[in-house]
């Protein structure tokens, strides 16, 4: 039996363990790859700002100290000793002067670091909102009915930005980190401190070690914490969705009290986290603060013991000034390795969040460069069959074949999970059926302003040029936030202002826009909440007037109003669908009495079990007859 143990992932698809993953840390590294080869001018810049800061820096008290030895020497030898070599600079004001420069290019490039850093760093964040809203709008439609919606704002806000600020701490502290390790102790090993060297090198590995340790310990009980964080953001984000639910039910106090109990286990997720990072301080506090003393405490026996004199007294009184400088900038580095594996853990967790929406491949594309059709004639379901992806053993429709010809109308009528707004669905191509296909015949561009009429898969069909002649009206009308010209128009980008009144007339919603004080310009708030559900309704109608589509796909689109709302804007359908090839996916008698022909599905993928006109199945015994007498169709 094997001894490997198998990997347990939590429902955000990390390891339950909370190991430390190479795949995260590749994705993190991955995306700073990608913004560092589109940016490579500026990466190469803060690459070369952050090692010449460091490198200046560790630089500092080496100058320094070479000054108070030039002091010491009061004109007194004609050469001093810096590192391996004499120099005849013994004027103190000589290295008074290289102080002042070094510390002014200290400044200038410490401006440079912030200034490269800051910039990259937007750039990532950028680059990724950009990257996760492509990939999004590039996605299936069935990846938003499986995935909360809270899960993707978190993701493409907070993790963006958890990912911006990691990249901004990790790479300027561990090129500080390295850069100053390797420049001190090389400057320790050139001034022929070869044993202070050694044991700086030793004393940084085991405080290196232990920390990281410790460090380890800490980030699991971090990642938890964020993990019971991440349920209280999804959780409020949905019930303030709903917020009008709460309200309708009386049920604040019971809300309150429920996110109070949340934020409790967050809580107490978050203590051992730092519990465990406040021990994690201590030890790198404590740590810079004893390897000081403990040289200090060493060279001061040292002198005891050899009975030294005042000359090597003062020499090692000025050796001390320039070791501990350099003891507490190797430190101040161990100290600024934590905060920056830390960052780098949020960064590598948010990348691997970020991928979670970025790394699924969609199933349906859009062709581009496919021939546009400039015109739909017919459409042909040649055998289609359908079953959902993630349930491919429930048929929803069987094998079904009809037709629809240009200019005229048919409805699907059924009881629920009979597969009516499915047919909708594969029409807008927002799943590609199981078996069979879709036939779409129509005028075809070939080039040099030409059009042959074809009949093409629309499983291979330039999917935006299709969708383009294709108008679709939902129970649920899709209002962005704007004003109405943006609205209107976003059935027709080009569209000239008399176009949309044109349309909004059509619509009946003219009246109504200019009685407002800003008029066409009101902005209609999120889900266009300013506005009524018929207004919402005509809104989506007037676009679908101004777009002029060949096909109109209408999915139960007045079953949220009442009966008088409701025949109010049947007036406005009707007219919509005249000269036009419409499919309605029916649940009143209103919506389909005038249609050329009714399918009638069966539940449970029965498929189709009778065609006809309203009159003829009115008459004939059969499903449709007893949903209409059963008052289903009313």
């Amino acid at each position: 039996m094997s001894n490997v143990k198998k990997r347990e992932l939590n429902k955000y698809g990390f390891d339950k363990t909370l190991e430390f993953s190479w795949k995260k840390l590749g994705k993190f590294l991955k995306l700073v790859g990608v913004t560092a080869k589109s940016n490579k001018i500026l990466f190469a810049f803060l690459i070369l700002s952050c090692i010449m800061g460091s490198f200046l820096a560790a630089c500092l008290p080496l100058v320094a100290s070479m000054m108070i030895t030039a002091l010491s020497n009061n004109n007194v030898e004609p050469t001093i000793k810096f590192l391996l070599w004499n120099t005849s600079l013994i004027k103190w004001t000589s290295w008074f002067y290289l102080t002042l420069v070094i510390l002014v290019l200290m400044l200038i490039t410490e401006y440079l670091v912030n200034w490269t850093i800051g910039l990259f760093s937007l750039k990532l964040e950028i680059q990724e909102r950009q990257n996760i809203l492509i990939k999004l709008v590039n996605q299936d439609v069935d990846f938003f009915f499986e995935t909360v919606s809270g899960n993707i704002l978190t993701r493409l806000v907070g993790d963006t930005q958890s990912l911006a600020f990691g990249v901004q701490q990790f790479v300027t502290n561990i090129i500080y980190f390295l850069t100053g390790c390797i420049t001190a102790i090389s400057i320790m090993l050139l001034s022929n401190m070869v044993t202070v060297a050694l044991f700086s090198g030793i004393y940084l590995f085991l405080v290196i070690g232990i920390a990281f340790m410790l460090f380890i310990k800490s980030r699991r009980k971090l990642i938890l914490a964020f993990d019971k964080k991440r349920d209280v953001d999804e959780d409020m984000t949905d019930r303030v969705s709903n917020i009008s639910l709460i309200k309708s039910s009386g049920l604040e106090k019971y809300e309150i009290k429920r996110i109070e109990d949340m934020n409790e286990i967050y809580n107490r997720a978050g203590d051992p986290s730092i519990t465990w990072s406040s021990i994690l301080n201590s030890f790198i506090s404590t740590s810079i603060s004893l390897m000081s003393s403990i040289y200090i405490i060493a060279v001061a026996i040292i002198i005891v013991l050899q009975n030294a004199n005042q000359a090597q007294v003062a020499k090692v009184s000025t050796d001390i000034i320039l070791i501990n400088i350099l003891l507490s900038f190797l430190l101040g580095a161990v100290g600024m390795l934590v905060p920056t594996l830390r960052s780098a853990t949020r960064a590598q967790n948010a990348a691997q969040r970020i991928s979670e929406l970025t790394e699924p491949v969609p199933t349906i594309f859009s062709n581009y460069e496919e021939a546009e059709i400039k015109k739909i004639d017919s459409i042909t379901l040649e055998g289609i069959k359908f079953a959902y992806p993630k349930k491919p053993d429930k048929i929803i429709l069987p094998k079904t074949s009809i037709t629809f010809e240009k200019g005229k109308s048919y409805a699907f009528v059924g009881e629920t999970g009979s597969g009516k707004s499915t047919i909708a669905k594969l029409l807008l191509k927002f799943y590609e059926p199981t078996e069979g296909k879709i036939m779409i015949t129509g005028k075809f561009d070939i080039g040099e302003g030409k059009t042959k009429t074809e009949s093409h898969d629309l499983h291979d069909m330039n999917l935006p040029s299709y969708l383009s002649r294709v108008g679709y009206v939902e129970q649920e009308p899709q209002i962005v936030f704007g004003d109405f010209w943006e609205n209107i128009r976003y059935a027709k980008f080009d569209a000239t202002d008399e176009e949309v009144i044109r349309a909004t007339k059509k619509a009946n919603l003219h009246d109504f826009i200019i009685s407002l004080k800003d008029g066409y310009d009101t902005i209609l708030g999120q889900r266009g909440f300013l506005l009524s559900g018929g207004q919402k309704q005509r809104l989506v109608i007037a676009r679908v007037f101004l777009k002029n589509p060949d096909l109109l796909i209408l999915d139960e689109a007045t079953s949220a109003l009442d009966n008088i709302v409701e025949k109010e804007i049947q007036k406005e359908l009707d007219q919509l669908m005249q000269g036009r090839t419409s499919v309605t996916i029916a649940h009143r008698l209103s919506t389909i009495k005038n249609v050329d022909q009714i399918i009638v599905l069966g539940a449970n993928g029965k498929g189709i079990l009778q065609i006809g006109t309203f009159e003829e199945l009115i008459e004939k015994p059969g499903r449709f007859k007893k949903l209409y007498e059963a008052g289903l169709m009313g």
